[in-house]
């Protein structure tokens, strides 16, 4: 019998813990089975608050803000389609989801896109030597033999110098030309070389998207409209040099305007890109949408490409940051790691800013569009509102820090002197927030401070010499403005005594004319550096720089004629001393406009 009890004590509490077992599968079971997991942003914010979440933001920012449209895409689906503020604020025009936006280097994908269709036809390679698609001797200032491939165009390394900005735009439509004349005419040189720097190249860019024209035999603007626009319904982008072909949007694109981040007008803001391919669509935020979603395909539909795979390989990693594992581009893509790995572009033009970046593995991504000149409270900080915040960090072996100066620069142009005078300092800090540092026995080889450019080290003597360089140089333009001050007193004096008489000096007309253009270049220096940030374009300068080759003529006949002057006549030691001076002043002046390239 206490064996008949002790066996029901056990089976009663075996009934017991089933029991309990079957209530918890009760309870729990259906929870997990009728309750749908919450999606989010990468940032966490729930899809469902996403709408009002950018609501709230654009209000808080709303005083700085002109217009911006945002796009948001989950799953091939459109879940945020809004424009806020003013395409035109002087005219009180608000901004919609018609507002067409200019996509400035987010054109490049189109240029990618198309590239990567025509290597799933067999008709280009990426690792094929460029030079065989393109017309014999096409390039004249390669310094290299090393092949430069499409790869190297995507990944901005094929080692060309920049443009400067007066070669990339131009503002008359009726100026546009050939894709491949503007080219050849624009060939920059090669500094470095293929594979070793990254250096943002619009040139590189435009030049894939010649080779697309070659290949296929249509107009790149053609192709993009066959191949991309027509096939995803793109009702409302047009990527042709000036808009021509789609007068409508043309119409719509003059009624927004461009502005600072200040809100500042910016006159002129309609430019015209030289090589076209890379930055020349404009359109609507909502078709940019289209075409993100496009990249992110929930089945295996894939209107883009006939082989998924095709779109898998644009979308894979293809460079790596060098010396490590991290992502850099993946085929023209840039790779960033917020949150969650992402791919991305960005887009600056006269007076737009834009950014495309989405997320392949969750399908969500997002397009802004501005209009506004480096816009960064919807650029930088929308997005790092959705998707997370991007850290980078490096373990730094050098002892410290020191110069850096941009790959991104030209090598013999105007322009490089102003690209000198802003060599950077970086601190043993900011190396380590860099995107990528390159050392070899503790010393810093170059830095990624963006994931476009390679930053390489200046060395302080460098420096150095580029500061003391510069005082001789102040010290002519002082010379010259001060001689020019005694003139005219002497002149003021000289009347006073005589007003009838003429001056009783013998200042020759040649030496008072080479201070008047000495007093005269630091000015037109000056109006050059200030009218890069507006784009100008090359030919509004052009007088600006003939002023610049003038002077170094007028240099050279002005020591010329001293020389001569000096052994045929004889001047007071207070006249030698000024000619003298004014002869050394104008030798400075000149060597500085050769020397810095000033006058191309």
């Amino acid at each position: 019998m206490q064996m008949n009890r002790g066996h029901h004590t056990v089976n009663k509490v075996i009934a017991s813990v089933l029991s309990y077992i079957f209530i918890i599968m009760a309870i729990a079971v259906p929870a997990h089975a009728d309750e749908k997991q919450v999606e989010t942003t990468p940032s966490r914010i729930p899809l469902s608050n996403l709408e009002e979440t950018i609501d709230a933001y654009v209000a808080s920012y709303e005083k700085y803000t002109a217009a911006v449209s945002v796009v948001a895409i989950k799953d091939g689906e459109t879940i945020v389609n809004k424009a806020y503020g003013y395409a035109d604020i002087e005219n009180q025009r608000k901004a919609d989801t018609s507002t067409v936006f200019e996509w400035a280097s987010i054109s490049k994908l189109l240029v990618y896109t198309s590239v990567m269709q025509l290597v799933e036809q067999g008709k280009l390679d990426l690792e094929t030597d460029i030079r065989e698609y393109l017309p014999e001797g096409f390039f004249k200032k390669l310094k290299y033999d090393e092949p430069i491939t499409l790869l190297n165009l995507m990944h901005h390394n094929a080692g060309w110098e920049d443009q400067t900005v007066t070669e990339v735009y131009y503002y008359d439509e009726n100026e546009n030309v050939d894709l491949g004349d503007t080219l050849r005419k624009n060939e920059p040189k090669q500094i470095y070389k293929p594979n070793s720097i990254v250096g943002y190249s619009n040139y590189g860019i435009g030049l894939a998207g010649y080779i697309v024209e070659e290949i296929s035999g249509q107009p790149f603007y053609e192709y993009v409209n066959q191949h991309i626009f027509k096939p995803l319904h793109m009702n409302d982008t047009t990527v042709h040099p000036t808009g021509r072909d789609r007068p409508d949007l043309v119409q719509r694109r003059n009624e927004i305007e461009g502005y600072t981040k200040d809100l500042k007008l910016i006159p002129e803001n309609r430019v015209y890109v030289t090589f076209y391919p890379t930055g020349a669509a404009m359109g609507t935020a909502e078709d940019l949408g289209k075409f993100l979603a496009a990249l992110m395909p929930v089945d295996d539909s894939n209107v883009l490409f006939k082989n998924r795979d095709t779109l898998n390989e644009m979308l894979s990693t293809s460079l790596y940051y060098e010396g490590t594992s991290t992502p850099r581009f993946a085929h023209g893509f840039v790779e960033m790691e917020y949150w969650v790995p992402t791919l991305m572009h960005e887009g600056n033009l006269k007076g737009f800013s834009s950014k495309l970046v989405f997320d392949p593995e969750s399908k969500f991504g997002m397009v802004v569009m501005t209009n506004q000149s480096f816009e960064e409270i919807y650029y930088y900080g929308l997005i790092k509102e959705i998707f997370g915040d991007n850290v980078n960090s490096n373990i730094i072996t050098s002892e410290g820090g020191g110069y850096f100066q941009s790959a991104r620069r030209p090598a013999a142009r105007f322009t490089d002197l102003f690209r000198q005078l802003d060599i950077t300092k970086f601190s043993k800090a900011d190396l380590a927030k860099s995107y990528n540092v390159v050392e070899h026995n503790g010393i810093v080889e170059k830095i990624s401070v963006t994931p476009y450019i390679d930053y390489l080290p200046v060395s302080n003597l460098k420096v150095n010499l580029i500061k003391i360089s510069l005082i001789p140089v102040i010290l002519a333009i002082l010379f010259s403005v001060t001689a020019l001050l005694v003139y005219f007193i002497r002149m003021l004096l000289l009347y006073k005594r005589n007003k009838r008489g003429n001056p009783r000096i013998d200042l020759n007309k040649y030496h008072l004319a080479i201070n008047v253009a000495g007093a005269l270049l630091p000015l037109n220096l000056l109006v050059i550096h200030t009218r890069l940030p507006n784009y100008p374009a090359h030919s509004s300068i052009r007088i600006n720089l003939m002023f610049n080759l003038l002077y170094v003529v007028l240099a050279v006949a002005y020591l010329g004629l001293l020389i001569y002057k000096l052994r045929k006549n004889s001047y007071s030691k207070k006249q030698k001393v000024m000619y003298i001076m004014s002869g050394i002043s104008a030798f400075i002046l000149a060597a500085f406009v050769v020397g810095w390239n000033l006058y191309v």
